[in-house]
């Protein structure tokens, strides 16, 4: 869900060298889904960005706001934390946002902040 609303979910990187990091896989990860878009069939343009990434850089920057966004103090932060990167991913690609929301694959905290979403 972080790459792929980027830069929506910039603001939740711990500094900005992280979210410079995070900008550049980010890139890269755009790049490897835009020849997906012409293609026949299923596009699966999603895949580059639910892969983990490679570097350990910005596999930490991802990770810390993962856990920034899972670890709200109740369900309201969680929920007003979380609810513009929802909002972007339903926009931005539905069916990952289907996929990704699935209940029965989503943490207790996750879930609830994005029940009302």
């Amino acid at each position: 869900m972080i790459f792929r609303t980027w830069p929506e979910a910039r603001p939740y990187a711990g500094t900005s060298f992280l979210a410079a990091a995070l900008d550049a896989e980010n890139a890269s990860r755009a790049a490897q889904a835009q020849p997906m878009l012409n293609t026949a069939g299923k596009k699966k343009t999603s895949k580059p960005y639910t892969a983990p990434p490679t570097d350990s850089l910005a596999a930490g920057a991802v990770l810390h706001i993962a856990t920034r966004l899972l670890r709200a103090a109740d369900p309201y932060e969680a929920r007003e934390l979380m609810a513009p990167l929802v909002h972007r991913l339903r926009d931005a690609d539905r069916a990952l946002s289907v996929y990704l929301r699935r209940a029965a694959w989503m943490s207790t905290p996750m879930r609830t902040a994005v029940g009302d979403c």
